[in-house]
């Protein structure tokens, strides 16, 4: 189990739910970088801490160097064991999380396991509602599609499982991007196609609470570093868009990840500045009202395949949902500028976290 974070951050939650998955020899590396007060000379440290009278083996490393992608590597060298769960600091594991997701490596083919992601509620803030819709409808519908086409491009940087080896012999994270999570997987894509016998699963029982934003600005900065993920990957992995050798990863979701997630923005933004100069109101108005609609019908779906398909519980859900879809699409306004901007800027401000 590897947890990146930065500093010297109390993760106390994190570790409880880790260990309450009951996994045998398991191992937790909590990976504390951009630490500068390491002794003249020194890289890297490792403290090993027995927790818990030595059922589980804690160990802390810390790394000089700043960058998510340079503590997981250190992370993967440390680790003892074959298969690596990489955590984020803010998350905590549903029971049976971890199992869920590990019994798909009795697979020799299966190289890598995402798990479904929850909003972690803390404040019961409208922000935070919003987002919850947000990953009900992108962890419900997206990952599923995707998975089901054997087209996935993303396994979320806060909870996903890997064989080592097979990050051993990629060499790891890209330590030159905010989107390591999505480059990797796009690696191992590619590394699939070309051995043909590689499989990654999106395995939805395996559920994982994370915290999300609460601040608007906050929210903004968390779009703005995703759309500069999403950037440089398509960037770096070009060749991989709308071309058949790579099945319908290529020809469907990296046209989506293109056209949609990273072209979508501007075409959000130019949509609105005609809304506001009112040249074909009545048109534009018309698309609107029909992308809100769109919208709310496909979180009720989500809601559907999230209440297991119980009509009792979804009907009771559905005005909320309503009106939490309705908050989104204005918020929606900001953070495609802020994705705008962060596409015009890229070139200036493509940095590591």
């Amino acid at each position: 189990m590897l947890i990146p974070l930065t500093g010297r951050r109390i993760i106390n939650e994190t570790i409880e739910s880790v260990i309450r998955q009951g996994c045998p020899n398991c191992e937790i590396l909590i990976l504390r970088n951009g630490i500068q007060d390491l002794p003249q000379g020194t890289d890297v440290a490792e403290i090993d801490v027995f927790y818990r009278d030595s059922v589980f083996l804690l160990r802390e490393i810390f790394i000089r160097k700043k960058g998510k992608g340079n503590a997981l590597n250190e992370g993967i060298r440390h680790a003892r064991n074959d298969l690596i769960c990489v955590l984020d600091a803010d998350c905590v594991l549903r029971e049976d999380a971890l199992s869920e997701a590990v019994k798909h490596f009795r697979n020799d083919e299966v190289v890598a396991v995402g798990g479904r992601l929850l909003v972690k509620r803390e404040d019961s803030s409208q922000l935070e509602a919003i987002q919850f819709c947000e990953y009900m409808k992108a962890f419900q519908l997206s990952r599923r599609i995707f998975a089901r086409l054997n087209a996935q491009c993303l396994i979320s940087g806060a909870f996903g499982v890997f064989r080592k080896s097979t990050l051993l012999g990629m060499n790891g994270y890209d330590i030159d991007t905010v989107g390591e999570d999505m480059e990797l997987v796009l690696r191992l894509q590619k590394q699939g196609f070309q051995q043909s016998k590689q499989q990654i699963v999106y395995e939805p029982t395996a559920v994982c609470y994370t915290g999300v934003p609460h601040s608007i600005k906050r929210l903004l900065h968390q779009r703005d570093r995703w759309q500069r993920g999403l950037m440089d990957c398509l960037i770096k992995h070009h060749n991989l868009i709308a071309n058949p050798r790579y099945g319908l990863l290529g020809l469907v979701t990296m046209c989506y990840q293109l056209m949609v997630e990273l072209l979508g923005p501007i075409f959000w933004v130019i949509y609105t500045v005609l809304l506001i100069e009112k040249n074909m109101l009545s048109f534009l108005t018309m698309v609107f009202v029909g992308y809100v609609l769109l919208q709310i019908g496909l979180a009720i779906f989500a809601a559907y395949i999230d209440t297991e398909k119980n009509i009792g519980s979804l009907l009771r859900w559905i005005p909320k949902l309503i009106l939490t879809t309705i908050e989104e699409m204005v918020l929606q306004i900001p953070i495609m500028v802020v994705r705008v901007v962060g596409m015009l800027t890229f070139h200036w401000r493509r940095l590591v976290w």
